[in-house]
């Protein structure tokens, strides 16, 4: 853990997997295409303005969701060294393609874990070197049409572990390819009491 802790601070996203076995990923799975048609786009969080629109990621939890939330705390505080508590957890599900706008995350997610909850999404692209960029900053790279979207480290996501992420710091997307079938995310954010 002390390689993944250091690997974070420096570089603000470290992939950790093995955290969890097959039954786990196989529960996560089910409850989110059960949770499925209980998802709504959520009426805030983080907005990227840019010059097109594209519908915005539904959203669902459930309660094995909640309680791998609430078990990765310590895991949380250990990657990151400071006292994080749980802030919120959400299943994000891509039909037809995978594509997430550059952003970085809500104030309420000091260290954001992912992992594929079902389905199959592309990696996440992180972007260090924005660190420090505005939302109106970051949507004028998503807008420019000459910006690489292939730009950024490519993080995949491990099937039994997690993508740690300086969410709240750290710019990120996914460039966006056809993602047939049922795709989600599970996205687990904490925040540091101080």
């Amino acid at each position: 853990m002390r390689a993944a802790q250091r690997a974070l601070a420096a570089e603000g996203f470290v992939c950790v997997p093995g955290l969890w076995g097959r039954e786990l990923a196989d529960g996560l799975a089910a409850e989110a295409s059960a949770c499925r048609p209980h998802a709504r786009i959520p009426a805030n969080g983080p907005r990227t303005p840019v010059t097109a629109r594209r519908r915005g990621t539904p959203a669902a939890n459930g309660p094995l969701l909640a309680r791998l939330h609430l078990g990765l705390t310590g895991t949380a505080r250990a990657l990151s060294g400071r006292l994080l508590v749980p802030t919120f957890a959400a299943y994000g599900y891509y039909e037809g393609d995978d594509a997430v706008y550059l952003h970085t995350d809500t104030a309420q997610c000091d260290l954001t874990l992912l992992t594929t909850a079902c389905g199959e999404v592309g990696p996440l692209h992180v972007h260090p070197e924005l660190a420090g960029r505005t939302m109106a900053e970051l949507g004028s790279l998503e807008s420019d049409p000459s910006w690489d979207r292939a730009s950024g480290t490519p993080v995949r996501y491990p099937a039994t572990g997690i993508v740690a992420l300086a969410g709240h710091r750290i710019p990120h997307h996914r460039p966006g390819r056809p993602a047939p079938g049922l795709n989600a995310v599970a996205a687990l954010c904490y925040r540091a009491l101080y």
